[in-house]
Protein backbone atom coordinates (compact mmCIF):
# COMPACT_ATOMS: atom_id res chain seq x y z
CA UNK A 1 0.00 0.00 0.00
CA UNK A 2 1.33 3.51 -1.24
CA UNK A 3 2.83 5.45 1.90
CA UNK A 4 1.87 8.73 3.02
CA UNK A 5 4.73 10.56 1.06
CA UNK A 6 3.98 8.34 -1.73
CA UNK A 7 0.25 9.85 -1.48
CA UNK A 8 1.59 13.56 -1.31
CA UNK A 9 3.76 12.96 -4.32
CA UNK A 10 0.68 11.95 -6.40
CA UNK A 11 0.27 15.36 -7.69
CA UNK A 12 4.23 16.62 -8.35
CA UNK A 13 5.51 17.56 -11.66
CA UNK A 14 7.84 14.73 -11.15
CA UNK A 15 5.48 12.41 -10.76
CA UNK A 16 3.34 13.14 -13.95
CA UNK A 17 7.05 13.52 -15.77
CA UNK A 18 7.48 9.79 -14.83
CA UNK A 19 4.04 8.39 -15.85
CA UNK A 20 4.54 9.93 -18.77
CA UNK A 21 7.48 7.96 -19.53
CA UNK A 22 6.76 4.81 -18.86
CA UNK A 23 3.66 4.71 -21.44
CA UNK A 24 3.80 2.47 -24.46
CA UNK A 25 4.26 4.50 -27.39
CA UNK A 26 0.95 3.73 -29.25
CA UNK A 27 -1.32 3.71 -26.21
CA UNK A 28 -4.41 4.99 -27.11
CA UNK A 29 -7.68 5.75 -25.07
CA UNK A 30 -11.38 7.18 -26.51
CA UNK A 31 -12.30 11.04 -26.67
CA UNK A 32 -14.81 10.24 -24.22
CA UNK A 33 -12.57 10.60 -21.05
CA UNK A 34 -11.24 13.43 -22.83
CA UNK A 35 -14.47 15.31 -22.91
CA UNK A 36 -15.43 14.24 -19.44
CA UNK A 37 -12.04 16.00 -17.87
CA UNK A 38 -12.60 19.44 -20.41
CA UNK A 39 -16.58 19.78 -19.13
CA UNK A 40 -15.48 19.40 -15.41
CA UNK A 41 -13.67 22.71 -16.14
CA UNK A 42 -16.50 24.34 -17.85
CA UNK A 43 -19.14 23.07 -15.06
CA UNK A 44 -16.36 24.99 -12.12
CA UNK A 45 -16.02 28.47 -14.45
CA UNK A 46 -12.61 27.50 -15.10
CA UNK A 47 -12.01 29.20 -18.16
CA UNK A 48 -8.53 30.46 -16.95
CA UNK A 49 -7.59 26.61 -16.92
CA UNK A 50 -9.21 26.33 -19.67
CA UNK A 51 -7.18 28.76 -21.60
CA UNK A 52 -3.99 27.54 -20.61
CA UNK A 53 -4.45 24.02 -21.17
CA UNK A 54 -5.62 24.81 -25.74
CA UNK A 55 -2.56 27.39 -25.82
CA UNK A 56 -0.47 24.80 -24.94
CA UNK A 57 -2.02 22.79 -27.98
CA UNK A 58 -4.59 20.67 -25.84
CA UNK A 59 -7.23 19.73 -27.75
CA UNK A 60 -10.77 22.00 -27.17
CA UNK A 61 -13.17 19.21 -27.76
CA UNK A 62 -12.23 15.46 -28.86
CA UNK A 63 -14.87 13.15 -31.00
CA UNK A 64 -16.22 10.70 -28.23
CA UNK A 65 -15.42 7.36 -29.38
CA UNK A 66 -12.04 7.86 -32.00
CA UNK A 67 -8.84 7.10 -30.27
CA UNK A 68 -6.24 9.66 -28.59
CA UNK A 69 -2.58 9.18 -27.74
CA UNK A 70 -2.65 8.30 -23.48
CA UNK A 71 0.38 10.76 -23.14
CA UNK A 72 -2.36 13.60 -23.83
CA UNK A 73 -5.12 12.35 -21.57
CA UNK A 74 -2.58 11.86 -18.55
CA UNK A 75 -1.46 15.78 -18.75
CA UNK A 76 -5.10 16.46 -19.16
CA UNK A 77 -6.23 14.80 -15.96
CA UNK A 78 -3.25 16.09 -14.36
CA UNK A 79 -4.15 19.93 -15.32
CA UNK A 80 -7.87 19.50 -14.49
CA UNK A 81 -6.80 18.32 -11.09
CA UNK A 82 -4.47 20.90 -10.57
CA UNK A 83 -6.86 23.45 -11.24
CA UNK A 84 -9.87 21.59 -9.39
CA UNK A 85 -7.74 20.79 -6.19
CA UNK A 86 -8.49 23.88 -4.26
CA UNK A 87 -12.21 23.63 -4.21
CA UNK A 88 -12.01 20.07 -4.13
CA UNK A 89 -9.51 20.17 -1.36
CA UNK A 90 -6.41 17.93 -2.39
CA UNK A 91 -5.27 16.47 -5.65
CA UNK A 92 -6.65 13.19 -4.81
CA UNK A 93 -10.02 14.70 -4.46
CA UNK A 94 -9.73 16.39 -7.67
CA UNK A 95 -9.05 13.42 -9.37
CA UNK A 96 -11.51 11.14 -7.52
CA UNK A 97 -13.96 13.46 -8.90
CA UNK A 98 -13.12 13.42 -11.92
CA UNK A 99 -13.44 9.31 -11.64
CA UNK A 100 -16.84 9.78 -10.35
CA UNK A 101 -17.85 12.45 -13.45
CA UNK A 102 -16.66 10.28 -15.98
CA UNK A 103 -18.52 7.33 -14.77
CA UNK A 104 -21.43 9.29 -14.27
CA UNK A 105 -21.55 10.21 -17.78
CA UNK A 106 -20.36 6.35 -19.08
CA UNK A 107 -23.74 4.94 -17.48
CA UNK A 108 -25.48 7.37 -19.63
CA UNK A 109 -24.74 6.02 -22.50
CA UNK A 110 -25.47 3.05 -24.58
CA UNK A 111 -22.57 0.62 -23.81
CA UNK A 112 -22.75 1.74 -19.60
CA UNK A 113 -26.80 1.39 -19.78
CA UNK A 114 -26.30 -1.73 -21.37
CA UNK A 115 -23.71 -3.32 -18.71
CA UNK A 116 -26.14 -2.09 -15.40
CA UNK A 117 -28.98 -3.75 -17.50
CA UNK A 118 -27.03 -7.74 -17.71
CA UNK A 119 -25.60 -7.30 -14.57
CA UNK A 120 -28.71 -6.09 -12.49
CA UNK A 121 -28.45 -6.36 -8.68
CA UNK A 122 -25.76 -9.20 -9.23
CA UNK A 123 -22.78 -7.18 -8.20
CA UNK A 124 -20.51 -9.93 -8.42
CA UNK A 125 -21.42 -10.01 -12.10
CA UNK A 126 -20.81 -6.57 -12.53
CA UNK A 127 -17.82 -6.68 -10.94
CA UNK A 128 -16.41 -9.74 -13.49
CA UNK A 129 -17.49 -7.32 -16.20
CA UNK A 130 -15.72 -4.44 -15.31
CA UNK A 131 -12.00 -5.57 -17.34
CA UNK A 132 -14.23 -6.58 -20.61
CA UNK A 133 -16.05 -2.84 -20.30
CA UNK A 134 -12.25 -1.42 -19.29
CA UNK A 135 -11.05 -2.75 -22.80
CA UNK A 136 -14.01 -0.66 -24.64
CA UNK A 137 -12.15 2.63 -23.74
CA UNK A 138 -8.60 1.96 -22.89
CA UNK A 139 -6.26 0.68 -25.04
CA UNK A 140 -3.77 1.33 -22.63
CA UNK A 141 -3.33 -1.51 -19.49
CA UNK A 142 -5.95 -4.27 -18.58
CA UNK A 143 -7.77 -5.08 -15.50
CA UNK A 144 -8.48 -8.33 -13.61
CA UNK A 145 -10.72 -8.97 -10.93
CA UNK A 146 -9.81 -11.41 -7.82
CA UNK A 147 -12.58 -12.57 -5.61
CA UNK A 148 -11.81 -12.39 -1.75
CA UNK A 149 -15.30 -12.86 -0.17
CA UNK A 150 -18.91 -13.45 -1.53
CA UNK A 151 -19.38 -9.58 -1.65
CA UNK A 152 -15.42 -8.66 -1.68
CA UNK A 153 -13.11 -8.54 -4.38
CA UNK A 154 -9.82 -7.02 -5.49
CA UNK A 155 -9.80 -5.18 -9.05
CA UNK A 156 -6.27 -4.76 -10.45
CA UNK A 157 -5.52 -2.44 -13.14
CA UNK A 158 -2.06 -3.52 -14.76
CA UNK A 159 0.06 -0.53 -16.76
CA UNK A 160 -2.43 1.93 -16.76
CA UNK A 161 -0.27 5.36 -15.15
CA UNK A 162 -3.43 7.22 -14.27
CA UNK A 163 -3.24 7.91 -10.26
CA UNK A 164 -5.76 5.42 -8.17
CA UNK A 165 -7.88 8.05 -6.83
CA UNK A 166 -9.85 8.42 -10.67
CA UNK A 167 -10.07 4.97 -10.49
CA UNK A 168 -11.54 4.58 -7.07
CA UNK A 169 -14.24 7.38 -8.35
CA UNK A 170 -15.18 5.12 -10.83
CA UNK A 171 -15.87 2.34 -8.86
CA UNK A 172 -17.81 4.28 -6.47
CA UNK A 173 -20.18 5.99 -9.18
CA UNK A 174 -20.56 2.28 -10.49
CA UNK A 175 -21.40 0.41 -7.56
CA UNK A 176 -23.51 2.80 -6.39
CA UNK A 177 -25.79 3.18 -9.33
CA UNK A 178 -25.80 -0.48 -9.35
CA UNK A 179 -27.57 -0.66 -5.84
CA UNK A 180 -24.83 -1.44 -3.32
CA UNK A 181 -25.48 -0.92 0.22
CA UNK A 182 -22.41 0.31 2.25
CA UNK A 183 -20.02 0.31 -0.02
CA UNK A 184 -16.30 0.48 0.40
CA UNK A 185 -13.53 0.97 -2.43
CA UNK A 186 -10.28 1.45 -0.73
CA UNK A 187 -7.63 2.09 -3.90
CA UNK A 188 -4.09 2.12 -3.49
CA UNK A 189 -0.91 2.34 -5.76
CA UNK A 190 1.03 -0.79 -6.62
CA UNK A 191 3.86 0.91 -8.40
CA UNK A 192 3.73 4.05 -10.91
CA UNK A 193 1.96 1.62 -13.73
CA UNK A 194 -0.19 -0.43 -11.48
CA UNK A 195 -3.26 0.29 -8.92
CA UNK A 196 -5.62 -2.12 -6.50
CA UNK A 197 -8.71 -1.48 -5.33
CA UNK A 198 -10.14 -3.53 -2.50
CA UNK A 199 -14.36 -3.41 -2.95
CA UNK A 200 -16.79 -4.75 -0.30
CA UNK A 201 -20.57 -4.04 -0.09
CA UNK A 202 -23.35 -5.94 1.97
Amino acid sequence: MASNQDAADLGSPQALELRLSLIPPGDTVRGYFFNCALEQLRLHGNDEALRRWTEAGGLAAATAFFKYPMTDLLRLLYHVAWALMDSAGSFEEALRRLGRWTAKEFLRNSVGRTMLLVAGRNLKLLADGLPTAYRTGWEHGRGSVTWTGVRHCLLSIHGNVVPYPYFEGVFLEVFQAAGAANLKVKGWQVGPAETRYALSWD
